[in-house]
C-alpha cells in the first residue's frame, strides 16, 4: 500500500501541474480570445472590407466555441482534480490507518514477545527446578538402593552404618541441611542419637540424648504427637534448645516421626536442621518422610534379622543351642584344641523309645520330657564344652580340656543316670533312658561331619547292644561302609529285579499242607547270597523296605494266583510285614489293591507281624489291623514271646494266629527247657480262640511234644526248608496224596519224617 500511495502522489503532482497549466491556458485563452477581442482586432489595422463580416462572425463563433470547450476542460480538470484529491485523501487515510494497524501489530508482537520471553524464563526456571528435583530424587533413590543393598548383606554392615548412610543421603539434598536420626530407648522416655550428618561436634552433645530436659524440642514433640513438627524460625522460639541451635547456625528445623509395622508407638524421628529461614516445601517434606519410612524399614529389617539369627542358633522348645549352633561349637572346640594341643570329646545322646511317650501321653508330655532333659544337661557340672539339641530326641555334649575327654566314658554314664531320673508328667511319672555314643578329636576325626558321624555310629551301637554308652572304634566305620555298599546293592536289586522269593510250607498236625510263608532271598552277582538278617535292617534304616515289601506282597500274591489257576489245592500265603509298611495310612488300601489285581480272596492272605511292630505304635497298629480284618485278611503275630511281652495286649489285638518263636522250640525237649512256656502259650491261644504255629521244628521229639500240647501248625527244617517256586509247586501237587509232602524228602510215616 505504501508503494501505491507514493506512485499515486507522484501522479497527483503531475496532474496538479497539468491542471494548473490547463487553467492558466484556459484563462489566457478566455481573456485573449473573447469575442470582443475578436471584433476589435481589425481596428488596429485597416478597415475591413464588407466581405469580412461573415468571417468576423465566424471568428466570433469559433472563439465562443473555443471558450466553451475551454470552460468545459476547466470544469473537467477541476472535477478530475477533486476526484483525484478525494482518492488521494482516501489513500492517505488508508495509509495512515494501515500505519496505525502496523504500529498496533508491532506493539502486540512486542507484548507477545515479552510474554513469550517471560514464559521461556519461567519454563527455564521450572526445568532447572525439575532437573534439580530429578537430581535429588536420583540421589535419594541411589541412597535408598544402597541402603537396601546394605540390608541385603547383614553380616557386613551394622545398623548404625546403614542409618548413617541414610542421613548422609538426606543431608546431601541441600547445601544448607544437617540431619540426625534418633531412636526411642527401651524406657520410652529418651531419644538416643543413632546417626547424624553435617552436624558439629558441639551440637552432637545436645542431640546425643533428648529427653525430659527438652520436651518441646521438635524431636520430642514429633515423638509425643506422632506428627511432623516444623519450626520455621528458631529465633522466634526463645527456648534453651532453640538458642543452642541458633548459636550453631540453625534457623529452621522439622522432625518426622516413624513407626515399625509391629509397634503402635513411635520408634524414632528423622530431623532436618536448615541454616536458612523459611518453611520447608512440600517436596522437602515428602523427601524426608520417604527417608523416615526407609529408616523404619531398616529398624524392622534388623529386628527381624536379629530374631532370625536368634532362632537360627537356638532351639525354641528347649532353649538349648540348636544343631547349627552345636556344629559351630564343635568347630570352635576343635580349633581351640588344635592350638592348645588338646582333645575334645563329642557325646551324641539319643533318648530310647521316646516315640512311645508321645503316643501314650501326648506330644505335650513329650515336649516336657525334652525340656527336662535339656535342663538337666544345661545344669550338669560335668559338661565343660556346652550342649545342644541336634533335632528330635538327639542331643550333643562337648567335653573339652585336658582331662575331660579321658573321662568321657565315666561322664557319659553319669549323664545317662541323670537323664534316667523320674520325670513327673502331672498324673504319671516316666523314666527315660538314653544311648550315648562317644568319639574324640583328633583320634576319631578332625572334621565336624566325621566326628558327628562317628559319634552317631557309636550311639547306634550302644542302642543295638542295649548298653548305656559306647566308644567309637574304626570297626564301626567298616560296618557302616558295608551297610552303604549293601544299600546301593539293594537299590540296584530293585531296579534290576534281583530279588527272589522262597516258600516254606506250613503243615497241620496230621501233615496236611495248609499254607506257605514267603521268604525274601537276595543273591547278589558279586557279593553272593546275602542273608535277610543282614540286608533287612539296612533296608529298614534306609526305608528301602517300603518298595521291597510292596514287591514281596505283589510277587507272593502273583505266585499264589498262578498256583490257583493251575488247579492246585488252595492254600494261604503268609507275608512278613515291616513296621514301616504297616504304619502307613494307605497300607490297607495297598493290600486290597494287590488282592484285587490278582483276583485273590482276602482269606488267602495272612500278614505276619512281629511284637515289635505291634508295640511300636500300638494305637495306629490296632486301627490298621481292624481295617485289614474288615477286608477279611488274616493276621498272624510272628516270633511271639521275644518282643515286649505283649500278654497284656494279646486279648485286645484282632489277630488270628500266634507263631511261637524258634528260640522256644529249640529247647523244647530239654529237661529244664521251655516246654512249660510253649504249652502255656498254646493253652492261652486256645482259650482266646487263636490258632498256633510252631516255628523252627527240627526234631521228631519236638513234633511229638507240640502235637501233645495241641499246636495247630508246624513249620521247620524237619519237614521242609524254604523252597524255590518250582519245588514249592511240586510240594503242593504232592500234598494231595502225601502227608508232610516235600519232594526233597522220602514219604512220611505216621506223621514223622524219615530222613
Amino acid at each position: 500500500m505504501t508503494a501505491i500511495t507514493r506512485t499515486f502522489a507522484g501522479f497527483l503532482s503531475l496532474l496538479f501541474v497539468f491542471v494548473a497549466l490547463s487553467l492558466a491556458g484556459s484563462w489566457h485563452l478566455r481573456h485573449h480570445l473573447s469575442p470582443e477581442a475578436a471584433v476589435a482586432a481589425p481596428a488596429c489595422g485597416a478597415q475591413m472590407p464588407g466581405g469580412d463580416l461573415e468571417q468576423r462572425q465566424a471568428r466570433i463563433s469559433e472563439v465562443r466555441e473555443l471558450r466553451f470547450w475551454t470552460t468545459a476542460a476547466q470544469v473537467a480538470s477541476l472535477l478530475l482534480c477533486a476526484m483525484v484529491c478525494g482518492i488521494g485523501l482516501y489513500l492517505r487515510y488508508r495509509a495512515a490507518h494501515e500505519a496505525r494497524g502496523k504500529e498496533e501489530a508491532e506493539r502486540e508482537l512486542d507484548r507477545e514477545r515479552r510474554a513469550l520471553e517471560r514464559r521461556v524464563e519461567e519454563r527455564t526456571r521450572e526445568l532447572r527446578q525439575e532437573v534439580e528435583d530429578r537430581r535429588r530424587a536420583e540421589e535419594l533413590n541411589r541412597g535408598q538402593k544402597q541402603v537396601l543393598e546394605m540390608l541385603a548383606a547383614p553380616g557386613q554392615q551394622t545398623t548404625e552404618d546403614i542409618l548413617l548412610h541414610l542421613v548422609e543421603t538426606v543431608a546431601a539434598q541441600r547445601r544448607s541441611w544437617e540431619c540426625s536420626l534418633h531412636l526411642v530407648d527401651l524406657g520410652g522416655k529418651t531419644l538416643q542419637l543413632m546417626a547424624s550428618s553435617e552436624v558439629s561436634e558441639r551440637l552432637k552433645r545436645y542431640l546425643g540424648s533428648i529427653g525430659t530436659d527438652f520436651p518441646d524440642a521438635p524431636e520430642g514433640r514429633a515423638c509425643l504427637s506422632g506428627q511432623t513438627c516444623i519450626v520455621p524460625a528458631m529465633t522466634e522460639v526463645r527456648r534453651p534448645w532453640s538458642e543452642l541451635l541458633v548459636a550453631n547456625g540453625i534457623f529452621t528445623a522439622w522432625s518426622v516421626p516413624f513407626r515399625t509395622h509391629v509397634s503402635d508407638h513411635v520408634t524414632g524421628t528423622l530431623t532436618v536442621y536448615s541454616r536458612l529461614l523459611g518453611t520447608p516445601s512440600d517436596r522437602d517434606l515428602e523427601l524426608v518422610e520417604t527417608a523416615a519410612k526407609m529408616a523404619a524399614l531398616v529398624i524392622e529389617h534388623r529386628r527381624i534379622h536379629a530374631e532370625l539369627v536368634h532362632n537360627a542358633y537356638q532351639d525354641v522348645l528347649t532353649g538349648l543351642p540348636n544343631r547349627r549352633a552345636g556344629e559351630e561349637s564343635i568347630q570352635a572346640a576343635i580349633s581351640h584344641a588344635a592350638l592348645c594341643s588338646e582333645t575334645v570329646a563329642v557325646l551324641w545322646i539319643d533318648l530310647n523309645r521316646f516315640k512311645r511317650i508321645n503316643d501314650q501321653y501326648g506330644h505335650s508330655a513329650g515336649d516336657h520330657v525334652l525340656r527336662t532333659v535339656a535342663n538337666r544337661l544345661r545344669r550338669s557340672p560335668l559338661i565343660s564344652g556346652g550342649s545342644a539339641r541336634m533335632g528330635g530326641d538327639e542331643f550333643l555334649v562337648l567335653l573339652s580340656g585336658k582331662e575331660a575327654p579321658a573321662r568321657a566314658g565315666d561322664i557319659s554314664r553319669e549323664l545317662g543316670a541323670a537323664i534316667a531320673e523320674p520325670i513327673n508328667l502331672g498324673t504319671s511319672t516316666v523314666c527315660v533312658t538314653a544311648s550315648i555314643g562317644i568319639c574324640s578329636y583328633p583320634h576319631d576325626g578332625t572334621a565336624i561331619d566325621i566326628l558327628e558321624r562317628n559319634a552317631d555310629f557309636a550311639m547306634y551301637r550302644a542302642k543295638s547292644d542295649g548298653a548305656g554308652s559306647c566308644i567309637y572304634s574304626p570297626a564301626m566305620s567298616e560296618e557302616v561302609n558295608e551297610a552303604l555298599e549293601l544299600e546301593q546293592a539293594l537299590v540296584i536289586a530293585l531296579e534290576q529285579d534281583q530279588f527272589r522269593l522262597a516258600y516254606q510250607p506250613l503243615y497241620g498236625q496230621d501233615g496236611e499242607l495248609f499254607g506257605f510263608e514267603a521268604l525274601l532271598r537276595f543273591q547278589h552277582p558279586t557279593l553272593g547270597n546275602i542273608s535277610p538278617a543282614r540286608f533287612v535292617p539296612v533296608a529298614e534304616e534306609t526305608r528301602l523296605i517300603l518298595p521291597i515289601g510292596t514287591w514281596v506282597l505283589r510277587e507272593a500274591c502273583r505266585q499264589l494266583k498262578e498256583w490257583h489257576d493251575a488247579g492246585l489245592p488252595h492254600v494261604r500265603m503268609g507275608v512278613n510285614i515291616s513296621a514301616l509298611q504297616f504304619v502307613r495310612d494307605d497300607f490297607a488300601e495297598t493290600v486290597a489293591e494287590v488282592l484285587a489285581t490278582f483276583g485273590l480272596s482276602p482269606e488267602d492272605l495272612t500278614l505276619e507281624l512281629t511284637e515289635s511292630v505291634v508295640m511300636e505304635d500300638y494305637a495306629s497298629v490296632v486301627r490298621q489291623m481292624n481295617l485289614l480284618k474288615e477286608c477279611g485278611v488274616r493276621i498272624s503275630m510272628d516270633d511271639f514271646g521275644t518282643g515286649y511281652s505283649s500278654l497284656s495286649y494279646i486279648h485286645k489285638l484282632p489277630i488270628d494266629t500266634v507263631k511261637i518263636d524258634r528260640s522256644f522250640i529249640e529247647r523244647l525237649a530239654e529237661p529244664d527247657g521251655t516246654r512249660p512256656i510253649v504249652e502255656a502259650v498254646i493253652a492261652m491261644a486256645r482259650h482266646l480262640g487263636l490258632s498256633t504255629v510252631a516255628e523252627g521244628v527240627e526234631t521228631a521229639e519236638q513234633q511229638h511234644i507240640l502235637r501233645q500240647a495241641g499246636c495247630h501248625g508246624l513249620q521247620g527244617f524237619l519237614f521242609a526248608r524254604p523252597l524255590p517256586p518250582e519245588e514249592a509247586k511240586r510240594c503242593l501237587m504232592a500234598s494231595t496224596t502225601t502227608a508232610f509232602a516235600n519232594p526233597q524228602l522220602r514219604p512220611v510215616t505216621k506223621g514223622i519224617a524219615v530222613a
